[in-house]
C-alpha cells in the first residue's frame, strides 16, 4: 500500500474549530503500525509550523488557491477556557 498523497501536492485540511485551508505535502511519514493510516507533514504558507495529518484527515485540493480563507493561528498561549 502505498501514500494517496504525493510530496509537494496541495491537499485540503481542516484544523479543529476552523475552515478548511490550503496545506502543501512537505514529506511521507513512515508506517509505525501497519493498522493504522499513513501520516503527513504538511503546511499552509500562512502558519510558520507545520503539522503531522493522518491521510484520512486531507483531501485532494480541487479549487483554485485564492478560494480559501486566510488560516487562523493557534492560541497557543494563555489560559483555558
Amino acid at each position: 500500500m502505498a501514500h494517496k498523497f504525493k510530496v509537494g501536492q496541495m491537499v485540503e485540511y481542516k484544523p479543529i474549530g476552523a475552515k478548511v485551508g490550503l496545506y502543501k505535502v512537505l514529506r511521507h511519514l513512515p508506517e509505525e503500525f501497519p493498522a493504522t493510516d499513513w501520516m503527513y507533514r504538511i503546511k499552509s504558507d500562512q502558519e510558520g509550523f507545520e503539522r503531522t495529518v493522518p491521510e484520512c484527515a486531507l483531501s485532494p485540493s480541487i479549487v483554485q488557491e485564492t478560494s480559501y480563507d486566510e488560516v487562523k493561528s493557534l492560541r497557543r498561549a494563555g489560559r483555558y477556557h
